[in-house]
């Protein structure tokens, strides 16, 4: 009779983990024709290859972490059983995958905050470009600066991970006020005629930045609706200062950030003809005039 039970008992377990090992197999190989399956179907419609390759991780890995969570179903019918490990399984993703779950998250902040918006000019760090394209791993930027000396492309593509939202500074030169403020350093001698320099700058620089203003002006206003904004100036400004070596002088104007370079270069321009053409205006620099020598005895 003991050998009887035994035997009983032996078989009806062994029905059983055989019923567990035939679920298993029939679970892997769903999850591994769902997964070709899906693999073929980003090739076929993705054709950016890192998008391609994020998206075809991602859905295999998620495809893995369900596999491994339906197994443990099957193998392991306790709850604390359960418990313990899906909360393995759950470290383990924490940790396997914090990286592309930052991107996610972080392009999922991006589009719920609408921090920036293709067609923006923004900085992050050291990066500085206009935004191509936003995707839930990345952010496309078209770059800027570099080494180039000035606000144009350099012909680089970045590639930014959309994790950098949740950790680093994003600095908007357009959203909300698409006009930023720049500056002319200028250097007169003292025997200069300094407030004519200070009203032929302004003139000059009144007759190129006057296409700005009325736009920026609207612009200021409209914001002072949303943040707090105690001055809506967007008037060319000169700052002057006395040196030890000239009279200095700030110009400060209005313009489109994208339009930047060519409004200094045409400023500057116009501001060396308009200064060539008076004799009681010079243009100071860091140089020395020797005005005379002691006298040498020689001897020979």
């Amino acid at each position: 009779l003991v050998y009887m039970n035994y035997f009983t008992d032996y078989f009806v377990n062994f029905g059983t983990e055989l019923s567990k090992l035939l679920q298993s197999f029939l679970i892997i190989l769903t999850a591994y024709l769902l997964n070709i399956i899906i693999a073929t179907l980003i090739k076929r419609r993705i054709q950016d290859v890192k998008q391609r390759y994020s998206l075809r991780k991602t859905i295999s890995t998620l495809i893995s972490i369900a596999t491994a969570g339906i197994l443990i179903t099957v193998w392991f019918r306790e709850t604390t059983s359960l418990i313990v490990a899906y909360g393995i399984i759950s470290a383990g993703i924490a940790i396997a995958l914090q990286d592309l779950l930052k991107s996610v998250a972080g392009g999922v902040i991006i589009f719920i905050s609408g921090s920036f918006k293709a067609g923006d000019r923004i900085q992050v760090g050291n990066e500085i470009g206009d935004v191509l394209d936003i995707k839930i791993f990345y952010t496309s930027l078209m770059e800027i600066r570099e080494w180039i000396d000035g606000d144009q492309y350099s012909g680089r593509i970045i590639q930014l991970p959309n994790s950098f939202v949740l950790n680093s500074t994003v600095k908007n030169y357009t959203r909300d006020f698409s006009f930023i403020w720049d500056e002319i350093h200028l250097m007169f001698t003292f025997d200069s005629n300094w407030k004519k320099a200070q009203d032929i700058t302004l003139k000059i620089t009144r007759e190129i930045t006057d296409q700005f203003k009325t736009s920026a002006k609207n612009e200021l206003i409209g914001l002072e609706d949303k943040y707090l904004i105690t001055s809506a100036d967007v008037e060319d400004t000169i700052y002057t200062q006395i040196t030890d070596n000239w009279i200095d002088m700030r110009l400060r104007y209005v313009v489109d950030p994208r339009k930047r370079r060519n409004i200094k270069h045409s400023i500057n321009e116009k501001l060396l003809e308009a200064f060539a053409l008076e004799k009681d205006i010079e243009i100071a620099s860091a140089s020395f005039d020797i005005v005379g020598f002691p006298n040498l005895k020689i001897d020979k």
